[in-house]
């Protein structure tokens, strides 16, 4: 099993940007979800070849819609890896910040 952490971070954004764009999860508009994020435009062979991983890896369901279009959604593991995230997260944003010389920052 793929923990979230055992993700590279380009696959962990792609997780993201396939519960962000789930009425177009084709790998064009996933495509311009990353490069609206990234400095660098995302090249098609490394976003096509981590999609095929996170397939293998049950994170992502790849669906032919036609001959030239895949469709991308989550699957329930890969819901949950990215849910677990985003509590992670949401918890540690509700922590008090650490005091710096006596004060709150």
């Amino acid at each position: 099993m793929t923990t979230y952490y055992g993700l590279s971070g380009f696959q962990r954004d792609l997780l993201e940007a396939i519960a962000a764009v789930e009425n177009e999860p084709y790998g064009l508009a996933l495509k311009a979800y990353l490069d609206e994020r990234y400095a660098n435009p995302i090249n098609h062979s490394r976003l096509y070849q981590n999609l095929s991983t996170l397939a293998e890896q049950n994170l992502i369901n790849r669906d032919e819609l036609d001959a030239r279009t895949n469709e991308y959604t989550l699957t329930d593991a890969g819901r949950k890896a990215l849910q677990r995230h985003a509590d992670t997260l949401a918890s540690l944003c509700e922590q008090p910040r650490p005091a710096t010389r006596g004060r709150q920052q």
